[in-house]
């Protein structure tokens, strides 16, 4: 456990396992680990504001460098940082999960899933292959969510968000949505949101399908194209067609 700054910054990573990010009203970091092996441990390091975590291996004095007879197995961190900490969390193989946090969080995983809950501040989540499952706070806030395979779930979120996937789902929900920007290839778009006064929402998808459900105060406008898939509404619009194009 080391002295921290109740509004700084706390950098963890680690390569396979899982990483544990509580929350909490101390100005105090405090790391519990699971090493599988006496050939790693922990480094903690804390200057100017900045708390860093990291697994080393062996003799290295690097972070997250193993070796191949170094290597052995997964490890848990489990972390508690001050509630207003702003937080950089990677991993390769290692699930991240976050709770209590109410600063700016940027969450990085390649294979690992990513579960948490986001404050008021300005977010950034990244997946290759797991899945992402994110919990807004209700609060007008920045998000923004990529994914390559895995499957995304955003709700409880109020201000911007841009999420985009390859080939996975993406289902959100939002309240006073300022602007909403969604993109898959193959993937399901699944919104629901609640515009704000002058908000937008625009969504793509190449051959995936989609399901909007949006209110307004005042009402909207709304364009939708399609190039071989159908477009229906709960307004009794029937779409144009075009014998040779969309």
């Amino acid at each position: 456990q080391v002295a921290a700054d109740p509004r700084g910054e706390v950098d963890v990573s680690n390569i396979s396992g899982d990483i544990v990010i509580s929350g909490w009203d101390r100005p105090a970091v405090s790391v519990t680990a699971d090493l599988p092996s006496n050939t790693q441990r922990v480094k903690v390091t804390s200057d100017h504001g900045r708390t860093s975590i990291c697994v080393v291996y062996g003799r290295s004095q690097s972070c997250n460098s193993p070796g191949l007879s170094e290597y052995r197995g997964s490890v848990r961190l489990e972390v508690h940082v001050p509630r207003e900490s702003e937080l950089d969390v990677s991993g390769v193989n290692a699930g991240i999960t976050s709770r209590g946090v109410s600063g700016s969080q940027r969450l990085h995983s390649v294979s690992g899933d990513v579960d948490a809950q986001l404050g008021s501040g300005d977010d950034e989540v990244t997946s290759v292959s797991g899945t992402v499952t994110l919990q807004g706070s209700g609060q007008a806030g920045t998000l923004h969510v990529t994914s390559v395979s895995g499957d995304l779930s955003v709700t409880d979120v109020a201000g911007e968000l841009e999420a985009s996937t390859v080939n996975g789902t993406l289902r959100a929900g939002l309240s006073a949505a300022r602007h909403v920007r969604l993109n898959t290839t193959s993937g399901d778009i699944d919104l629901k949101a609640g515009l704000a006064s002058r908000g937008t929402v625009e969504t793509e998808t190449v051959s995936g399908s989609q399901k909007l459900t949006v209110s307004a105060p005042a009402g909207y406008s709304y364009e939708a194209q399609a190039f071989s898939g159908d477009i229906t509404d709960c307004f009794g619009q029937r779409p144009d067609k075009s014998e040779y194009g969309p």
